[in-house]
Parts: structure tokens; sequence; C-alpha cells
């Protein structure tokens, strides 16, 4: 189920320390998903969309396939904010390599 329990600056700032790579970029949290080749894309794909189904959270994300990139950008639209779903999806998203 997801957790949109609201955050303060303080906690999402605290949350975001130990997520690897993530940013805030204002009521958005973003990261840069960069693989070595298109093997590692075909084992990150699926972690993407189980998470996203699993956590009923969808964020936005888009490949770019030149630079074997994954760009992913998560907010709680509902709330117009950062939520607790937000960091959970982010922090399941790093998990990836340990799937």
């Amino acid at each position: 189920m997801e957790d949109k329990a609201l955050l303060s600056d303080v906690e999402i700032t605290k949350q975001l320390a130990g997520l690897e790579g993530w940013q805030r970029d204002g009521i958005y949290l973003r990261k840069d998903f960069v693989f070595v080749n298109f093997k590692e894309i075909n084992q990150f794909l699926p972690h993407l969309t189980k998470t996203i189904v699993s956590q009923n959270h969808h964020p936005d994300f888009s490949f770019v396939s030149g630079r074997k990139l994954v760009a992913v950008s998560v907010t709680t639209h509902s709330a117009k904010t950062i939520t607790q779903a937000d960091l959970n999806l982010a922090r399941a998203l790093n998990a990836w390599r340990d799937g």
C-alpha cells in the first residue's frame, strides 16, 4: 500500500542522504540510472515495472539509448509534494541489483 505520509523538509533531506544518486528538484525526486550495456538495462527495466506495480506508485521515466540511461522522476501528484511513497519507491529502485 502506498504511504502518502507528508514529510518535513528535514525528514526528506535526512532520508535522501541514504539514497545514492537521488536528488531533490522542487516537488520531485530525480535520478539517472546509467548502465554499462544494454544487458544491464534489460535487467533493470523489469525491476522498475514490478516496483511500480507492487507499490502502486507511478513515476515518470524515460530511456535515452545513446547514453544507456533511464531517467526517473517521482512525486506524489495528489499531494503536490514529496511523500514517504516517493522515498520508498526510490529506495526500492536503488535495490535493483539485490533482487
